[in-house]
């Protein structure tokens, strides 16, 4: 500590949570977005996860061995699938492809 300055305290970690959160919330409702929160690691959030990279990984090898495909073009045929699959529509986002939502 020096002398004649005042004691400086660091924020605790709840305090910084509490003040990027409410930036966030702030910035949010002065640009018209819409949060929604997900609860991180839980079941109902991995399933849908392992379902889209289950169906990634289905795509690639219905790819790579239908046109006998060496499986060292697994990286690009992994890029053309999600590349694929981001112009497709979805229910998930009424007329609009997931790239526009």
């Amino acid at each position: 500590m020096v002398k004649g300055l005042p004691q400086l305290k660091a924020p605790s970690k709840i305090g910084v949570e509490s003040l990027h959160l409410s930036n966030s919330t702030f910035f949010c409702k002065a640009n018209g977005i819409s949060r929604q929160l997900t609860t991180a690691y839980t079941p109902q959030q991995n399933e849908v996860a392992e379902c889209k990279s289950r169906t990634i990984m289905n795509m690639v090898r219905s790819m790579l061995s239908e046109k006998q495909v060496p499986k060292n073009f697994w990286l690009e045929a992994v890029n053309w699938t999600t590349h694929v699959l981001n112009k497709s529509p979805t229910l998930a986002v009424k007329d609009m492809i997931p790239e526009e939502a």
